[in-house]
């Protein structure tokens, strides 16, 4: 099951199928629920549920690029990723800050990276661009 926003949980169709039962919810919302088209209350608790519960894995997608690790002379940790797009995103590692250059060093973008579902969305930015 893959998504636009590149963010899904995969569950087997036996728990898709228990937690239409267990719920109440037709087999359409559980699906919108899993792949994050729908984020209403019920659509958060069928996640919940699905991971803690069922053992459902949540998944994401992240887009294809080179990938550099690297120590600047200042002592900075970078992850530094380049796109097909001529699109550079630079990660701090110690402090999370993210920032996004076009193809000529422009900064197109900054952000805060705190946890993983934000890692991704900077790096499907990026690859639209």
């Amino acid at each position: 099951m893959r998504t636009e926003a590149g963010r899904y949980i995969e569950a087997t169709k036996e728990t898709r199928k228990n937690l239409e039962k267990a719920l109440g919810c037709t087999d359409r919302m559980i699906r919108n629920a899993l792949t994050y088209v729908s984020d209403t209350k019920l659509a958060r608790k069928i996640r919940y549920i699905a991971v803690k519960e069922y053992g459902a894995v949540p998944m994401s997608h992240c887009p294809e690029c080179e990938t550099m690790h690297n120590v600047t002379e200042d002592g900075r940790q970078l992850m530094v990723q380049n796109f097909d797009n001529g699109v550079r995103l630079e990660i701090d590692k110690q402090t999370g800050a993210a920032v996004v250059y076009d193809r000529k060093g422009r900064v197109l973008e900054t952000r805060q990276i705190e946890r993983f579902p934000e890692l991704s969305e900077v790096q499907l930015y990026a690859k639209s661009l």
